[in-house]
């Protein structure tokens, strides 16, 4: 996991107060998502899924709320960590495991009618993304559903480029995250965004401020907009998905279909 998710996820803990009194309600964008999975998943009784993205696990535990047997895993062990923490302080039965996405294979419970993934555009690398969708193709049982959010099905190519401009457009560069004191430890987060060829590199920058002093951390994350739908044909047809369609668009973001 990269080091700069770990940084992430342990100041978004530091300022849970700020979003636990709602959790695990979802945004309506994130709501939408995971309602879609559910539809497509259909009758949840005795359907086995994975949330492969699952963070604190909001996620996760909408859909074990629905009725499916779910698991959650996440790259970052600290963020497992919590999402395991807050399962157990709900009373929800949800198996939370760390892995990568190409080693789901080797780390996976159990074989899945579907798993669900929203940051698989975050990739930043064509090899890490080939063997991220080859090891969860792995995870699926026979006819399963792989659903992830991205570009959609039909968007000409360099689409993600069209998308990038609009999104430099309309947020700022530079913008105050959030504020939040803790503990006798107070943190402000300040986000910079800085443009490159296909992507946005995210620039979060923690001011620490401590009885002992002050200090800094950095979490730099990059989001591509490199991943255009012909571009997805051809990794998942190497990949040796039997289809991949577009089921439905939410705020110009395609919830698509890879069926093993």
């Amino acid at each position: 996991m990269n080091s700069a998710w770990e940084t992430f996820y342990r100041w978004e803990w530091f300022r849970r107060d700020q979003w636990l009194p709602k959790y695990p309600a979802l945004s309506p964008r994130g709501r939408a998502w995971i309602d879609g999975f559910a539809r497509l998943l259909g009758d949840p009784r005795g359907k086995v899924v994975l949330d492969c993205s699952c963070g604190f696990g909001a996620k996760t535990a909408a859909l074990r709320e629905m009725g499916f047997r779910t698991y959650g895993s996440d790259g970052c062990s600290f963020a497992v960590e919590k999402a395991r923490e807050l399962a157990r302080e709900r009373s929800l039965n949800i198996g939370y495991f760390t892995s990568t996405w190409g080693d789901l294979p080797q780390k996976a419970p159990a074989r899945f009618y579907g798993v669900f993934n929203d940051a698989l555009s975050w990739i930043v690398t064509e090899e890490e993304f080939a063997a991220s969708i080859r090891g969860i193709r792995e995870t699926l049982l026979p006819g399963g559903i792989f659903v992830f959010l991205g570009a959609r099905e039909g968007d000409p190519p360099g689409e993600g480029m069209e998308l990038l401009r609009e999104e430099l457009a309309r947020v700022p560069r530079f913008s105050i995250e959030w504020h939040h004191t803790a503990e006798g430890t107070e943190c402000t987060c300040l986000l910079a965004r800085e443009a490159g060829k296909d992507y946005i590199d995210m620039h979060r920058l923690y001011l620490i401020r401590q009885p002992s002093g002050q200090r800094l951390e950095t979490a730099t994350i990059r989001n591509p907009f490199c991943w255009d739908w012909p571009r997805l044909e051809r990794l998942f047809a190497r990949a040796g998905y039997s289809s991949l369609r577009t089921r439905e668009a939410i705020e110009k973001v395609g919830v698509n279909v890879a069926v093993r």
